[in-house]
C-alpha cells in the first residue's frame, strides 16, 4: 500500500528491476540454468558424465576447454547453422504446444500486473536481467507498444525516459533472439560499458526502485552501479520470498529501502490491485469539484473569455483521449472479463469526473461562444480505433465520450437550450464497428453500447445525479426530468439511424397494451402546437429543436421515430411482465431498474 501511494503521487517515478526469480512462475529456466543445460548437451556429445550440482556443468566446461563458457561458443559447438542455433535457443524461451496448454513460458501474474501499472501510467522504465520476452509480451497483450532495448548501443539514441509513455524494457544482459548480446559468465558480468553505466546512473539517481527476483549474488557490475549512486529521491522496495543475501541486504540498507517477504507474482499483483483501489477511491473530492465549479461560474459571469475554464476543459479532454485505457488490450481471458469490465468502467468514471462536471456547467450556463470549449471533445472521445478482442471491451474505449455526451446533454436539456441539444444529437459523428459506416455519435454512445451491462443506464443516471444536482440543475426532480427527456430524444436518433434501441432507465406509465415513457408525453406537449399548425400550414410547424435540425427538422420523421420507440418500449414491458407473471401495473415505474 505504501508503494501504491508512491506510484499515485509520482506516476512514472519508479523503475522496475527484474531478476530470474520474476520468470520462475512462468516455467522459465534462469540464464544460468539454460547455460548449464547447453553444457550438459555438449557433455552428452562427448560421452562425458557431469555430476549433479548447480555449478558442476560450469566447472566441467572450464576444466575441459580451459575457458569460461559463453552463449555464442556453446551454440556454435551444438549447431553449425544460424537457424539451428536460433531454434535451439528458442526452445528454452518459447512454449511448444504442450507447454502452451499448460500455461508455461507465457506471461505470468507478475508480468500482467506490471503491464497494468504501465498501462495506467504508473511505471515506464523496466530493467530485466532475463533473456525471455515475457515482459514485452504482457505489455503488448495490454495494447501497449513498448520500446525494447537489447544492445547497449541502442541506449544512446533512445527516446528520453520521461517520454516513454508505452514503457521501455531494457534487457541489461541481452535477449535470446540476439545470442551475441547474452551475458551470463562471471567475466561477462564483471563490468558494463559506458552506455550501460550512463543509463544505470540516471535510473538509480532519478527513480525509485522496485526490485523482484534478483539476489545480487552474481552481478558485480550491477551491484557496483547501485553502490555508486549516493542519492535516494524515492523509495526502494525489494521483494524476495526468502531472506535477502548479504549482498542484497547491504544494497537495501544503503538505499534505506524496504524488504518485502513475497514472491514477485504476489508483490506486483498486490501492488497493482492497491493502485487500482486507490484509483477507484481517488475520485475528485466533492469539495474540489464544488470549488472548480464555483470558480468556473465566476469565470462565466465575468462576461469575457473564461480562459481558465477553457484550458481546463481542453486539458481534461486531451488527457482522456490519450488515456492508456483507450489502447489497452481487449483480448482478456473469458473468466476475467466481468472483473476487467468493472475495473475499467470504475476507472473511467473516476478519471472523467472533473470534465463531466465542468462541461455540464458550461453547457447549462454558457452560450455558443463557450460551447466550443468542450463540443469537439464529444467527437474526439467517440473516435476509437478498431481492435481485436472482446466487443464489450472495444466499445468501452468510448466510455468517456458517453459520459461527456450525457452530462452536457442533460444540462442543455435542463436549460432548454434546444439548438445545443439538437447539435449534440446530430452533429458529432462516430464510426460504427458493426456496419463500417458513420453515424451521429449520439446513436452509438448509449449507456449499454458503451458499458455493455444491463444496468448501464441506471448506473450512468446515478453517476451523473450527484455531479449535476445542486451544481448545475436545481434539484433531483429537475435532474430526473432532464435526464429522461435527453435520453428519450437520443433514443429517437438511434431509431432514426436504424441502430439497436437500448432499454434505458426511464419512467413509464399507461395501461397494459399502451405503455409510454413520461418523456414521450412531454415531447407531445412540446410538439403539439407544431402538429396542429402543420395540419393547416406545414411550413409553420416549427419548434427550436426542429429549427436547429433535429432529425433533419422533419416533424413527420420525429413522429415516426417516436411511435416506433414507444412501441418497442411497450413490447419490453410486456416481456418483463410475462416473465414475472405480473398482470397489472399502476402508476409510473422505471424500466431497466436493477432492483
Amino acid at each position: 500500500m505504501n508503494l501504491a501511494f508512491g506510484l499515485q503521487a509520482v506516476p512514472g517515478g519508479y523503475a522496475v528491476l527484474f531478476g530470474a526469480g520474476a520468470s520462475v512462475s512462468a516455467g522459465m529456466l534462469s540464464a544460468w540454468g539454460v547455460q548449464c543445460d547447453l553444457i550438459r548437451k555438449i557433455a552428452d556429445m562427448e560421452d562425458a558424465d557431469i555430476p549433479d550440482g548447480d555449478d558442476a556443468p560450469y566447472d566441467w566446461y572450464v576444466e575441459r576447454f580451459g575457458k569460461e563458457p559463453a552463449y555464442d561458443t556453446l551454440l556454435d559447438d551444438l549447431s553449425k547453422t544460424p537457424s539451428g542455433r536460433q531454434a535451439l535457443l528458442r526452445s528454452y524461451f518459447e512454449p511448444n504446444e504442450t507447454e502452451r496448454e499448460d500455461g508455461l513460458k507465457q506471461p505470468a501474474d507478475v508480468h500482467r500486473a506490471l503491464a497494468r501499472l504501465v498501462a495506467s501510467g504508473h511505471i515506464r522504465v523496466i530493467i530485466t536481467l532475463n533473456f525471455d520476452h515475457l515482459i514485452e509480451d504482457a505489455l503488448r497483450e495490454a495494447g501497449l507498444r513498448p520500446t525494447v532495448i537489447s544492445r547497449p548501443s541502442a541506449l544512446t539514441g533512445m527516446l528520453p525516459l520521461h517520454a516513454q509513455r508505452q514503457g521501455v524494457v531494457v534487457h541489461l544482459h541481452g535477449d535470446y533472439l540476439h545470442p551475441d548480446t547474452m551475458l551470463n559468465t562471471p567475466d561477462e558480468l564483471k563490468e558494463y560499458g559506458e552506455e550501460t553505466n550512463k543509463f544505470l546512473n540516471q535510473v538509480f539517481d532519478e527513480y525509485g526502485l522496485i526490485i523482484a527476483g534478483w539476489s545480487a549474488k552474481y552481478d558485480p557490475a550491477l551491484v557496483t552501479a547501485l553502490e555508486r549512486c549516493p542519492t535516494r529521491r524515492f523509495d526502494t522496495y525489494w521483494a524476495d520470498p526468502y531472506t535477502l543475501s548479504p549482498e542484497a541486504n547491504e544494497l537495501l540498507q544503503q538505499r534505506q529501502g524496504t524488504y518485502v517477504p513475497a514472491t514477485a507474482d504476489t508483490f506486483l499483483t498486490r501492488t497493482a490491485d492497491a493502485v487500482t483501489a486507490l484509483t477507484e477511491s481517488r475520485r475528485t473530492n466533492p469539495r474540489n469539484i464544488a470549488t472548480a465549479i464555483a470558480t468556473a461560474k465566476r469565470d462565466l459571469r465575468g462576461g469575457g473569455l473564461a480562459i481558465n475554464l477553457h484550458d481546463t476543459l481542453r486539458r481534461e479532454t486531451a488527457r482522456l483521449a490519450d488515456h492508456p485505457l483507450r489502447t489497452a488490450t481487449c483480448a482478456v481471458p473469458q473468466p476475467e472479463v466481468d472483473a476487467e469490465l468493472e475495473r475499467r468502467t470504475t476507472e473511467w468514471e473516476a478519471e472523467a469526473e472533473l470534465l463531466v462536471a465542468l462541461a455540464a456547467l458550461t453547457a447549462y450556463w454558457g452560450d455558443e461562444s463557450t460551447d466550443r470549449y468542450w463540443f469537439a471533445g464529444v467527437e474526439r472521445l467517440a473516435t476509437a480505433t478498431e481492435a481485436s478482442g472482446l466487443t464489450v471491451l472495444i466499445d468501452l474505449r468510448r466510455a468517456p465520450a458517453t459520459l461527456l455526451l450525457h452530462s452536457v446533454g442533460v444540462a442543455a436539456t435542463a436549460a432548454e437550450r434546444w439548438p445545443l441539444v439538437a447539435r449534440l444529437l446530430t452533429g458529432p459523428r462516430a464510426h460504427s464497428f458493426i456496419n463500417r459506416k458513420e453515424h451521429p455519435a449520439a446513436a452509438l454512445l448509449g449507456p449499454y453500447g458503451a458499458f455493455g451491462l444491463p444496468t448501464s443506464s441506471s448506473r450512468l443516471h446515478h453517476y451523473l445525479k450527484p455531479l449535476l444536482t445542486g451544481h448545475v440543475v436545481a434539484d433531483e426532480s429537475a435532474f430526473i426530468d432532464a435526464w429522461e427527456r435527453f435520453e428519450y430524444l437520443r433514443l429517437l436518433v438511434q431509431q432514426d439511424t436504424r441502430q439497436y434501441i437500448e432499454g434505458n432507465y426511464l419512467r413509464v406509465s399507461g395501461l397494459r397494451g399502451d405503455y409510454r415513457p413520461l418523456a414521450s408525453n412531454w415531447l407531445d406537449r412540446e410538439l403539439g402546437p407544431c402538429r396542429e399548425e402543420a395540419i393547416f400550414e406545414p411550413s409553420n410547424a416549427e419548434h427550436p429543436l426542429l429549427r436547429a435540425g433535429f432529425l433533419g427538422g422533419d416533424l413527420s420523421r420525429v413522429t415516426t421515430a417516436q411511435k416506433m420507440v414507444d412501441n418497442e418500449i411497450t413490447q419490453w414491458v410486456h416481456q418483463i411482465d410475462a416473465t414475472a407473471g405480473r398482470i397489472f401495473r399502476s402508476g409510473p415505474f422505471y424500466i431497466n431498474d436493477p432492483s
